[in-house]
């Protein structure tokens, strides 16, 4: 007798289920899961409450009087087009032109935008940019501070104008407390001249890095509001001249481009990840080492095209990247025994080799209900 709409769709149900079902989502792209959570209540509700842990995407936003946006699904090794520029929010049309730039997530890590103006501080609650949570904008202007949420603490650090004699304010938003901006301890003075700064946060606490040399690094405690150590890193590979941090695989990492030369005749030749200890902010042992032909797609120019290094990172995967020169862009993946895969991502065809406009990157899991929020956004 044939089965009935109702009894195929319990014994489809029946025979999926559990770690086989979990198992088989773990290895599928979210874009692919997507018409899966539409079969049945249970199908989606396992998809949805899956313990999967997929690798990060990588989604970049160009900036310019044609905005386009696209992002890299590692599952499926393939750029996804993002036909619509984030729905940015309403006070972007106020006096000051807005800063549009990225902020770190704790503690599952990664990136997303963030908006920054007069009028407020607006971050993305979703990969795309679909949704935001408006906050007030800190005391002070800024430009290009650090901006992360550590637990449910957002951090302001940095940016501020000198003539505000506050360059190096740090101000914290607890939504579950004060509900205001609270000023906190400033950034250590070893900072106050810094350029150009790396950050990556988990559990309690924000860690900068300067990534040019003396390569001072701290780190920022949100429940004591306090800084610790300011110390430069003694990387083993003297040749290091650019550096930034993240987390990755549980540990906090060091990713320094070395090279050969001097002054304006340094040139890079070798990309290399390092443990750091998260207390004495020593540099344990190397990690993993981007190959030499890679290294050469990354720099560009005959090897002299670098002048800083991009490093983003969520779970047990990272991307490398050249600010100045996205050519291409690099995903490495920690395997379990020790050691680094490295894959190389050619730049997606919507973007140029050299924008003339901003780039805004970001780094971070994607999952189907965020696919289901911007469904009409993405392709």
């Amino acid at each position: 007798m044939e089965q009935r709409p109702k009894q195929r769709e319990a014994a489809a149900e029946s025979a999926l289920h559990g770690d086989v079902l979990d198992a088989i989502v773990s290895r599928v792209s979210p874009l692919d899961l997507l018409p899966a959570s539409r079969v049945s209540k249970a199908w989606r509700a396992a998809v949805l409450s899956s313990p999967r842990r997929p690798p990060p995407w990588f989604i970049l936003h160009h900036l310019g009087r044609r905005q386009v946006a696209a992002a890299f699904d590692p599952l499926s090794r393939a750029w996804r087009s993002l036909p619509c520029a984030p729905s940015f929010p309403s006070h972007r049309q106020g006096p000051q032109p807005q800063q549009v730039s990225s902020y770190m997530l704790s503690p599952g890590g990664g990136t997303r935008l963030c908006v920054l103006s007069f009028s407020a501080l607006a971050l993305a609650t979703d990969p795309f940019g679909a949704s935001w949570r408006e906050l007030e904008p800190p005391r002070y202007s800024r430009t290009d501070p650090v901006v992360a949420v550590v637990g449910t603490r957002v951090v302001v650090a940095g940016g501020a104008s000198d003539l505000e004699d506050g360059e190096n304010a740090v101000e914290v938003f607890d939504g579950g407390a004060s509900g205001a901006w609270v000023s906190c301890e400033p950034m250590p003075e070893a900072f106050r001249w810094s350029e150009s700064i790396s950050s990556a946060a988990v559990g309690r606490r924000l860690y900068v890095l300067e990534k040019q040399s003396p390569f001072t690094l701290s780190w920022f405690d949100v429940e004591s509001r306090r800084w610790g150590p300011a110390r430069g890193v003694r990387v083993p590979d003297p040749t290091v001249r650019h550096v930034a941090i993240g987390f990755a695989n549980g540990r906090l990492l060091l990713a320094g481009a070395g090279g050969i030369g001097t002054g304006f005749g340094w040139r890079a030749e070798s990309v290399r990840l390092w443990a750091v200890d998260e207390e004495s902010l020593q540099v344990e042992e190397e990690v993993g080492s981007m190959p030499r032909a890679m290294v050469e797609e990354l720099v560009g120019d005959g090897g002299w095209g670098l002048s800083s290094l991009g490093f983003l990172s969520e779970g047990r995967f990272a991307y490398v990247y050249n600010p100045s020169y996205p050519k291409d862009f690099f995903l490495c993946e920690l395997e379990e025994g020790g050691g680094c895969r490295w894959e190389s991502i050619p730049r997606p065809a919507c973007m140029e080799e050299r924008p003339t406009h901003r780039v805004v990157v970001c780094c971070c899991q994607v999952g189907v209900e965020d696919l289901m929020m911007g469904n009409d956004r993405t392709v």
